[in-house]
């Protein structure tokens, strides 16, 4: 069958596709090198990404592995005294620290440093260790830690410094409002500022009723003279 004849248009159109075609051939092979370069860079970046993903990933879980040596120290009960259960968890802690200073678990771990320390009677490192912890960033850490160096506050007699670190507790939060307040409470009468104990202990009814500390709070108003008609309904 004999070939049929293309049209002139049918020619030119033909010869402009070949002559695109050519020009993105000669583009492309002139751009070859600086495509596989551009190619080989991005793969460098989801390699590095991925790479750094992966040691993070391992570094959070080696961080974790070694604070629960130092947490189940503390936690253990087989250890005959405070102080060998005490001086284990600070090695423990400690090494969690220096290795993850700026992680998560270092933060917790300058905790449990705190904890161990004030029970050896080391209270001057025992606060450094726990403001340390409260400086650390970790917001959830902190507030853990500032409830602690409270009681350490309260324990050594200092109470301003714990009331002071209470009520930072009740109006910011990171830690349980409601365990601050009952323990503003119980510093204030303790201290002979019973006005002030009738106000925290009431705050327990009025604001935090499903409270833990509600029955406390009850049977303290009624230890300071507050009859049940005259509380606050919640």
């Amino acid at each position: 069958m004999a070939r049929t004849k293309m049209t002139r248009h049918e020619l030119k159109e033909q010869d402009e596709i070949t002559t695109s075609l050519q020009k993105f051939t000669e583009v492309a092979y002139s751009r070859k090198k600086e495509i596989i370069t551009a190619a080989s860079a991005l793969l460098v970046v989801i390699l590095a990404v991925l790479g750094w993903r992966l040691y993070a990933a391992n570094r959070d879980a080696n961080a974790q592995s070694q604070l629960a040596h130092a947490i189940s120290a503390f936690n253990d009960p087989n250890v005959k005294t405070d102080k060998e259960r005490y001086e284990k968890t600070l090695a423990e802690a400690q090494k969690t620290h220096d290795a993850y200073p700026s992680h998560t678990a270092g933060a917790i771990a300058l905790y449990y440093m705190g904890l161990s320390n004030d029970g050896l009677g080391n209270t001057a490192k025992a606060t450094e260790n726990l403001q340390q912890a409260i400086q650390s960033g970790d917001a959830q850490v902190a507030g853990v830690a500032k409830f602690a160096l409270a009681g350490l506050h309260k324990r050594h007699g200092d109470n301003q410094k714990a009331i002071d670190l209470y009520k930072q507790l009740y109006e910011t939060g990171g830690y349980s409002k409601s365990a601050a307040v009952i323990e503003l409470a119980k510093l204030s009468e303790a201290t002979n500022k019973i006005d002030d104990a009738k106000t925290y202990y009431q705050k327990i009814i009025t604001e935090f009723p499903e409270s833990p500390f509600r029955q406390e709070a009850d049977q303290a108003l009624k230890r300071l003279g507050v009859p049940p008609t005259e509380q606050k309904p919640s």
